[in-house]
């Protein structure tokens, strides 16, 4: 079963993606998403090479956002891809069976990108506006969140886009897994404590 609580880090953000992961994972968090946007690749794996390590020694998931080839690189556990990502179909062939993948679906529209494909985890949203991600997809309401939901039964869902810890009880009622959260925890005062309510508050 995989966390309920899915930690993505922020370009603009107090603390580096390393900083953010570590105090992200000593609050208790178990799978960082390192997102780095506009990095070139040398640097981009890098940086996701170090984050990997961490992970390791949290015994955390690490999956590289946007790049399958990153991830590869960086001995990553897998990839989060947008729609404007390499398709997720290329992006198993490239890493294989065993690689998590995950995909982004913003509408009943983005099913098609993902039919036949094997994931292991779909991101749905967004909830609410948010300034952490560009070119944001219309907000949903909870009705069209829980439709989009319900149309993938075995893959967990994660709810993203401006999503706090008072609004985990509610988004698990729609059926979703998890949460998957970014400025909620990379721009906390105290990022550790505020991964640990958090988890808290999904587990509860």
């Amino acid at each position: 079963m995989y966390p309920r609580l899915q930690f993505l880090t922020l370009d603009a953000a107090p603390l580096s993606h390393h900083a953010q992961a570590l105090a992200a994972l000593q609050g208790g968090a178990r799978w960082i998403q390192l997102r780095a946007k506009g990095l070139p690749e040398s640097e981009w794996t890098l940086l996701a090479q170090s984050v990997v390590q961490l992970c390791r020694d949290f015994d955390a998931t690490c999956i590289i956002n946007d790049s399958p080839r990153v991830a590869q690189l960086s001995g990553a556990h897998g990839v989060h891809l947008g729609a404007e990502d390499m398709s997720p179909a290329d992006a198993r062939a490239l890493l294989g069976e065993y690689a998590i993948i995950g995909a982004t679906l913003n509408s009943l529209a983005d099913l098609a990108r993902i039919e036949g494909v094997v994931l292991n985890y779909v991101g749905v949203g967004p909830y609410r506006t948010t300034t952490s991600k560009q070119k944001l997809a219309p907000v949903h309401s909870p009705e069209s969140l829980r439709s989009l939901i319900a149309a993938l039964p075995r893959l967990p869902a994660y709810v993203i886009g401006g999503v706090t810890v008072a609004d985990v009880a509610a988004i698990r009622q729609l059926g979703a897994h998890g949460v998957a959260v970014s400025g909620a925890i990379a721009l906390a005062a105290d990022s550790a404590a505020a991964t640990s309510a958090l988890l808290k508050a999904t587990s509860a």
